[in-house]
């Protein structure tokens, strides 16, 4: 998942390239919608093209657009302003030109008009201005030399506005952009980042809080020091309701631990008292129901403490003497059920911190599980790999896909009139295992069967 800061870098990135596409957009729909502005950006051009040629000493009439756009560009250069001084010495398209007195209205002694810079509109055939017919004058010193340029336009076929146009771009936009946008995007960004620290601050705790929930740790409360008001009063709303928890949850183990206590004596005076009974179908039911009964209370009870118990006792725990401890405790029960228990580990493991007698009651619940449901003269295969997990096979029915999250949900059963149990044991074993920062979780095995998986975190250390 993205974070907040990463988030609000691309978004940023998205607004000031839109906010570039823009201008770029308002500065084309500028140009493209005055048409003089446009034709005049264009003359300069030529005009500073037409410059380049004269200063590197070439011919600017063999320039592209004036040998092959005759009746559109053309230009004249003369050394001098004045009438009776000034020379034309470069010239191109002249025929475009009208006369010096249709461009001004001032004249000299002689009737001659002086050239004066300006840009305007070129007079047509009649001396009526023209729609898209342009000229402009313009005075350049070049070589110690001063010269007088008049460039002349009529439409524009070659479209030299394309040149002018991502000039002004590169002047009103690009350097604009790069030189300000960027920065201002970032200032904004290590802004941004500087205000949302106490909000990092609170996802690190609020992920801390979440494996202490895991694992059965205490749900502390978050830290409200130098929070913004609104960060504020939401985490003060996650306390309460932390509080409320943490008060509902220790109710609820008190009562379970305490309602087990309180009926393991009944229980077991009544399992005494049976025995007094005469013999018969009925006192072996109500005996077997009573053993169930006694078996739920205990792991109702083992439920209750396993948290408490956890964070009690954490100490490194050989997972694989704990697991052959329990195939060879389980063995007799497998022989009277014409099953055979396989083993198989290796010679060293991490150590699993946590609890031993935990770690044991769900590898034993597992393994008995596994004893109860496969058919006799199977095998149960029970190993213990490197990444401190434990897999229990066996050759029964298998668990359908539908039903592989069920199992491990309390007081659930599949078909409670053929199961002896009362839904709790692979519910604890799940719980065991995530208190010791595991999972478990049950897949087919290649062959028939069920593959039940537990693991368990190992410790940094050999």
């Amino acid at each position: 998942m993205p974070t907040l800061s990463r988030i609000l870098a691309v978004r940023s990135t998205w607004v000031a390239a839109a906010v570039t596409l823009l201008l770029v957009v308002f500065f084309f729909a500028k140009y493209m919608l005055d048409t003089p502005n446009l034709r005049r950006a264009t003359l300069e051009d030529e005009i500073s093209t037409i410059l380049a040629s004269l200063r590197n000493g070439e011919d600017p009439s063999r320039l592209y657009e004036f040998r092959h756009y005759p009746g559109a560009y053309g230009f004249r250069v003369f050394d001098r302003r004045l009438p009776q001084t000034r020379r034309l010495i470069a010239t191109a398209n002249p025929e475009l030109f009208p006369s010096l007195a249709q461009l001004t209205d001032e004249a000299n002694r002689n009737g001659e008009p002086e050239i004066t810079e300006g840009f305007g509109r070129l007079p047509g055939p009649h001396g009526q201005p023209a729609a898209d017919r342009w000229v402009m004058t313009d005075h350049e010193d070049v070589k110690n030399r001063s010269y007088w340029l008049q460039v002349v336009m009529i439409g524009d076929p070659d479209w030299r506005w394309r040149s002018v146009m991502a000039g002004e771009m590169l002047d009103h936009v690009v350097v604009p952009v790069l030189s300000v946008v960027p920065p201002l995007v970032l200032a904004i960004l290590l802004a941004m980042r500087y205000a949302l620290r106490p909000l990092d601050r609170i996802a690190r705790q609020a992920a801390a809080l979440g494996v202490a929930a895991g694992s059965g740790g205490q749900l502390s409360p978050l830290a409200t020091e130098r929070l913004p008001v609104e960060f504020y009063q939401v985490v003060s709303a996650i306390n309460a309701m932390l509080a409320r928890l943490q008060q509902t949850l220790s109710l609820q183990k008190q009562f379970t631990a305490d309602a087990a206590h309180e009926l393991r004596t009944p229980l077991a005076v009544l399992l005494l008292q049976i025995n007094e009974l005469p013999p018969g179908p009925a006192v072996e039911t109500i005996r077997e129901e009573l053993r169930g009964l006694g078996m739920l209370v205990n792991q109702l009870l083992q439920f209750a403490q396993a948290e408490d118990a956890v964070a009690q006792q954490h100490e490194p725990v050989d997972i694989g003497a704990v697991a052959r401890k329990v195939c060879e405790d389980l063995a007799g029960t497998a022989l009277a059920r014409r099953q055979e228990i396989e083993f198989d580990a290796p010679g060293h493991l991490r150590p699993v911190p946590g609890h031993a007698a935990l770690i044991e009651t769900a590898v034993r619940n597992v393994v008995d599980n596994a004893i109860n449901y496969a058919p006799a003269g199977t095998t149960i295969s029970v190993s213990v790999e490197p990444d401190s997990r434990v897999i229990v096979e066996d050759r029964g029915p298998g668990v359908p896909h539908e039903q592989r999250e069920l199992i491990f949900n309390r007081f659930w059963r599949a078909d409670r009139r053929r199961s002896a149990g009362a839904g709790i044991g692979l519910a604890l074993v799940r719980r065991i295992a995530q208190l010791h920062g595991g999972n478990a979780s049950v897949e087919d095995r290649d062959g028939g069967g069920a593959r039940f998986v537990l693991t368990f975190a190992a410790s940094g250390r050999d």
